[in-house]
């Protein structure tokens, strides 16, 4: 039986669906209210038996509950993160991404649960302008670093140590995710703002991979036994104005037209600061976020192709317009219900 954390993710719910269609059976955790009617119809949507999943409630800061959830399975697909770049939740990142990720390995140890495939990020990193950042780039903490690059490097030390103790472990690391699920968190956030008019890009550029392919690395990693391996996921590189007009002409709105320059960065983190001071919501934007956006940062995500050729396995990444038109697709569906 496989194990998954944060299955009502964008990421969670296909990798829960593309484990049941290939015969496996699947115990995922939630929590008392979690969403989890979306994931189940995802997976009826594409013709597959709810018999193959099982939900069971606890929490990655709950030991106890993790030992107890983790009985009968032999695989455990680590995916659940908070994701956030806000600097308020720089305690909540350490708590969610790094002391959750060890309790998991603890309690795996003690259960004597082998394999972990990790969803870590390519925010665990470096980040390098006029370079190519593959799986050998250092992470390099310092100002201008996120509390959530931070976090997602801390937690990859966790499953590496996980290894050194017994663990067979394999761990991707994405670029921006594209696909449909909960469009109030993370990158599908993007969806509901460009749909509602959003006029400014940034400047800079990013790497981008579909929720459904990093699902299927998951899946083939642990397969196919790949095991010791770090593989960065990117289908593509591309730059923010290109995406984001996109994803406009697939939710059938005008593209964003003006790009942000750095003086109106300064601007526009400072009102938004102000605004969440205001009404207390938090910002959609912050000072490191925007300056982040302002960079051109080239991914390569080609190991893969190799690592898989050794196991005699064809990898083709999903081209990123694709991914685009079917999360736009299920966004306005998602609006007209």
């Amino acid at each position: 039986m496989d194990f998954i954390t944060g299955a009502t993710g964008i990421v969670g719910r296909e990798l829960a669906s593309q484990l049941i269609s290939a015969g496996h059976t699947v115990k995922a955790l939630c929590r008392t209210n979690s969403d989890v009617t979306s994931v189940e119809n995802l997976i009826t949507s594409r013709g597959l038996s709810l018999d193959r999943l099982t939900w069971v409630e606890g929490e990655l800061n709950d030991t106890p509950s993790l030992e107890s959830a983790l009985e009968g399975c032999t695989r455990v697909f680590h995916v659940a993160a908070l994701v956030s770049f806000h600097p308020l939740d720089a305690a909540s990142l350490l708590e969610t991404n790094v002391e959750g990720t060890k309790n998991l390995v603890n309690a795996m140890l003690h259960q004597d649960v082998k394999t972990l495939v990790y969803v870590s990020s390519v925010a665990a990193l470096g980040r390098q302008e006029n370079k190519i950042v593959d799986e050998k780039t250092p992470f390099e903490d310092g100002i201008g670093v996120t509390g959530y690059s931070r976090s997602k490097y801390l937690a990859e030390l966790e499953v590496w140590r996980g290894q050194e103790e017994g663990l067979s472990v394999a761990v991707v690391n994405p670029s921006i995710i594209i696909g449909a699920g909960d469009f109030t968190r993370s990158s599908a956030e993007l969806f509901p703002q460009i749909h509602a008019g959003l006029s400014f890009y940034p400047a800079g550029s990013s790497g981008y991979v579909s929720s459904s392919d990093v699902a299927k690395a998951c899946v083939l990693l642990a397969d196919n036994n790949v095991r010791g391996e770090r593989v960065l996921l990117n289908s593509e590189n591309r730059s923010y104005k290109s995406l984001m007009c996109e994803i406009a002409i697939a939710l059938n709105v005008k593209p964003p037209f003006q790009v942000v320059k750095p003086w109106m960065s300064a601007l526009v983190w400072r009102a938004f600061w102000l605004v969440e001071k205001l009404t207390g919501k938090r910002a959609l934007a912050t000072k490191s976020s925007l300056k982040m956006s302002r960079l051109i940062i080239v991914y390569d995500g080609s190991k893969i192709e190799r690592v898989l050729a050794l196991k005699g396995v064809k990898w083709e990444y999903e081209p990123v317009n694709k991914a685009i038109s079917k999360t736009a697709e299920s966004y306005l569906a998602s609006i007209s219900s």
